[in-house]
């Protein structure tokens, strides 16, 4: 499925990177690879995480860093803003769900996991985790927030004025137990890596897993409704289309795109009762679509849901007519000098951006 790009260039627009260039500017004695990308809805600011375990906020009006925000002690895998933007929410494997607005607020130990993956709700007030402990976490993500604002703002008060001090400690302890998870559960049998929210609907969470699976969950309740099977091997990517919840796309190691239609498997229906019930779920009929030479990084649907882009270790982005009717390859291009960890389609759908262990971002 999928033959036939077409012969239109995705012409590099411009590049964003915090590599430190040689004396003579024509190479980089150091290079920091990008891990994870995330644009907010105004257009206006992408973040980026390195491997220098740093946030870096860059202007996409001067293309020009804004500020690095410190804070993770290891890898960060996955950043979000929040829809209106006054949220970064990032995953690392020494602490999740890190708050930035716009300095970083970390989690207290007693809420942390070795957490890889991050979703966050569309209207921005939750957010799912989950890593190499096969579980998902379900947290407050606004109250969380504010409360770690609170708890600067007074901490900074008792600084100055020593009156405030037992104040300052008394939302401190407050604030320790919005960070707290609301919920959680055993999600899968092998390591998380990925997690969405289904753009449409607050309660759809899709996670992926190590062993093979696509798991589609009430995030309200955490019941599983389905669990999909196709991929050999790991499924390294996840994404719903943002107009039909029904339509999810998912990428793997074995280097191939794939298309699920939900309507195949109603929650009710014996298919999906079988899914739940075994541990790799059901091999329900979808599109295979081949093409890259390498396992994929990331699948993403732009906003109407007309265009879906993937990106693979083999260092190419494809461009995909996501139908489940006739699905087709739109483009192809070899966009990066070293495997691209991710993608990101900017809101008005006019550019793509692509990170990569190159530590160069692109947009297209």
């Amino acid at each position: 499925m999928g033959s036939g790009a077409s012969k239109k260039a995705w012409g590099r627009r411009f590049h964003i990177t915090s590599n430190v260039p040689d004396p003579t500017g024509e190479t980089y004695q150091q290079i920091f690879p990008v891990w994870t990308i995330s644009v907010t809805k105004n257009q206006r600011q992408l973040a980026t995480a390195t491997s220098d375990n740093r946030i870096n906020l860059w202007c996409l009006v001067t293309h020009q860093l804004l500020a690095p925000l410190i804070g993770h002690a290891d890898t960060i895998w996955r950043l979000a803003y929040s829809p209106d933007d006054l949220l970064l929410a990032s995953a690392s494997s020494a602490a999740v769900g890190g708050k930035h607005r716009p300095a970083c607020y970390d989690t207290p130990p007693e809420s942390r996991q070795l957490g890889l993956e991050l979703g966050m709700v569309p209207d921005g007030s939750r957010l799912a985790t989950g890593g190499s402990d096969a579980r998902i976490l379900i947290w407050d993500a606004q109250e969380a927030a504010e409360g770690a604002q609170r708890v600067q703002e007074l901490s900074a008060r008792a600084a100055m004025d020593p009156s405030w001090a037992q104040t300052a400690a008394e939302e401190a302890e407050k604030a320790s137990q919005l960070a707290q998870p609301l919920t959680f559960w055993q999600a899968h049998e092998k390591s998380i890596h990925d997690l969405v929210f289904a753009p449409s609907e607050s309660r759809m969470l899709l996670s992926c897993g190590a062993e093979g699976s696509i798991a589609v969950w009430d995030a309200d309740s955490g019941n599983l409704d389905c669990r999909l099977m196709g991929h050999i091997g790991v499924v390294s990517s996840v994404a719903v289309c943002p107009t039909n919840s029904e339509l999810l796309a998912t990428g793997g190691e074995d280097h191939t795109v794939r298309l699920w239609d939900l309507r195949d498997i109603e929650p009710s229906s014996q298919l999906a009762r079988m899914s739940r019930e075994k541990v790799t779920g059901v091999n329900l009929a979808h599109f295979t679509l081949k093409g890259h030479e390498g396992g994929i990084s990331r699948v993403r649907f732009t906003g109407d849901g007309q265009l879906l882009a993937s990106v693979s270790k083999d260092c190419s982005v494809r461009i995909w007519v996501p139908s489940l009717f006739n699905p087709l390859l739109l483009a192809k291009f070899t966009a990066h000098e070293a495997w691209i960890r991710d993608v990101a389609w900017s809101p008005d759908q006019k550019s793509l951006f692509t990170g990569a262990a190159d530590g160069m971002v692109f947009a297209w």
